[in-house]
């Protein structure tokens, strides 16, 4: 138990500690860096040395804020903790200390450092130093206990100011560690401001499916984790977030088994990776019109996958990506999103948020901002969705493009008993002049592509689909990647990008009828064709017709 001049004592439990990361996670040779002064902030980021003057490193050029809101975290303290409590040798103990003690100094004079006491930054330093005075506690290490309570009171401080606090993910982050700081410095008054905040933030953060609203797989796990940690953590201490939140958690725990692609892995939707999926795929529809997603999916005869955006309720990791579909067939990517990359205001970034980097279809000349108003106003949402035996159809509309009072709507439709999925591209607009449209598929990067009549063939992973148009157009093209441009490319890493191709459709009208399009395998099915009369598409299959009414 750690004493000093704050009155009473203060005494932290294993209960209360929040480790940045899990131990499998930890990088040894960063640890070892650092006891050699080499600094990295973030696994994959550069090095810098170790100095009291450290704290003003940027890289701002290749990095945005992200290097300096990682040196601030005071993370690398963190892989240096752990391998003291993996190794129990007291080396990475008094390196971390070290490291700590000189982020004190530097922050006395409390100079303006971007990131130091941004949302993110505070909230996981708080976790950091937690953990340090609890592993000083544990090895009856003497520390300026006085300190250390104010230095956690400043941080109760900043994390409390409501004009600092975002109702998103780095908003929760600042909840949980005040939770727990008011815990540990027994401020019943600290747990309650984060406590009820969390629960406020919950009920705007997620839609009625219980389906994360920050548009990204990613941060649906990321945020679900901490709301389950935060309750684990209250139910320790006799309390908890309530019944219903409970119960919503539970909900929100089915979602990513339902998103995953049928070789189990995340779509890269909105600022997200490929990362695996830690549950057994279900292959079940999803319609939701707050989050502005739809999954059309069946596992037989073989499996097929597409994911469709239309619409969203928060800003937050959101790409200019709707209407965009991505696909994988029989466990094989063909059309993917082009992924997070990382959070730096520069080309690649603003290229890979565009609409141009993403399977949709758009007006060239004209763009759309991603406004907190869509929430309201819904100028940009799923409007329609079918499923029957027969297939799934979703329709989706973007009415939001700046300077036109022009509506792109999109309608997909999914055979269940064919590999067909049809895409029919409508312009709704009462200009007389024409408007220069362009439909666009982003590739996986596996993919390889050669022309057909009126459309490609694409072949990923010995598998093969066809792209096809049942409707005049103007051009079409093979779009190269280009890594300096950039144009494209798909995410490789953490700022890093991979090129690819792209497939585009051109046309100039200002007719409702834009595209009508099929995605099919040729191999299975011979004889098909498309009809539209207005409203109603005419499907030949084989030997077989559907009258659908859109």
């Amino acid at each position: 138990m750690i004493q000093n001049k704050y009155k009473g004592n203060l005494k932290i439990y294993e209960d209360d500690v929040y480790r940045l990361f899990e131990v499998s996670n930890r990088r040894e040779k960063m640890a070892e860096d650092a006891l050699n002064n080499i600094i990295t902030p973030f696994p994959g980021f550069l090095s810098t040395e170790f100095r009291d003057d450290m704290w003003l490193e940027k890289k701002k050029q290749k990095y945005g804020n992200s290097y300096s809101l990682y040196l601030h975290t005071l993370r690398i303290t963190v892989e240096l903790m752990l391998a003291y409590e993996e190794t129990n040798d007291i080396k990475y103990f008094d390196k971390a200390e070290e490291i700590i003690e000189s982020w004190i100094r530097q922050s006395e004079p409390d100079k303006e450092v971007p990131m130091k006491w941004y949302d993110h930054t505070t909230a996981n330093r708080t976790q950091a130093l937690i953990q340090y005075l609890y592993l000083a506690q544990q090895m009856g290490r003497k520390v300026n206990i006085s300190k250390y309570v104010d230095l956690l009171r400043k941080h109760v401080e900043v994390m409390s100011d409501d004009s600092k606090y975002k109702t998103n993910n780095h908003g929760l982050m600042m909840d949980r560690s005040l939770v727990v700081l008011g815990y540990v410095l027994e401020d019943h008054q600290i747990i309650s401001k984060g406590k009820n905040r969390a629960i406020n933030t919950f009920w705007y953060s997620f839609s009625s499916q219980a389906i994360h609203l920050e548009n990204s797989p990613h941060y649906h796990l990321m945020v679900v984790r901490m709301y389950n940690e935060i309750e684990a953590y209250l139910n320790r201490k006799e309390d908890s977030l309530g019944p219903i939140i409970v119960n919503y958690l539970k909900l929100a725990k089915e979602y990513i088994p339902k998103l995953s692609k049928p070789n189990n892995t995340l779509p890269a939707i909105g600022d997200s990776g490929t990362s695996k999926a830690a549950k057994k795929k279900v292959y079940k529809n999803i319609y939701d019109y707050e989050a502005g997603i739809a999954i059309l999916q069946y596992e037989q005869p073989n499996p097929m996958y597409l994911s469709f955006v239309a619409g969203y309720s928060s800003r937050v990791h959101k790409h200019n990506d709707d209407l965009s579909i991505t696909l994988n067939y029989k466990t094989k990517d063909f059309l993917i999103d082009p992924g997070k990359y990382s959070y730096t205001g520069n080309k690649t970034r603003s290229y890979i948020t565009s609409r141009r980097a993403h399977s949709s279809f758009y007006l060239e000349g004209f763009n759309y901002k991603i406004k907190n108003e869509n929430r309201y106003d819904r100028k940009v949402r799923l409007e329609n969705y079918v499923d029957n035996k027969i297939y799934s159809l979703v329709k989706g509309v973007n009415g939001d493009y700046e300077g036109t009072n022009a509506l792109l709507e999109r309608i997909v439709i999914q055979f269940k008993n064919s590999p067909v999925n049809i895409i029919v591209d409508s312009l709704i607009t009462k200009r007389k002049n024409e408007l220069k449209m362009t439909q666009k598929y982003n590739l996986s990067s596996l993919a390889k592509v050669s022309e057909v009549e009126n459309g490609y063939k694409l072949i990923s992973g010995g598998e093969e689909l066809v792209i096809k148009q049942f409707k005049p157009f103007e051009s079409k093209e093979v779009i190269n990647g280009d890594l300096k441009k950039p144009v494209a490319v798909n995410t490789s890493g953490f700022a890093k990008v991979r090129p690819t191709k792209q497939l585009a459709f051109r046309k100039t009208s200002n007719q409702k009828e834009a595209f009508l399009t099929a995605i099919y395998d040729d191999r299975i099915v011979n004889d098909f064709d498309l009809k539209l009369y207005g409203d109603r598409l005419i499907v030949f299959i084989e030997d077989k017709t559907y009258d659908i009414y859109l």
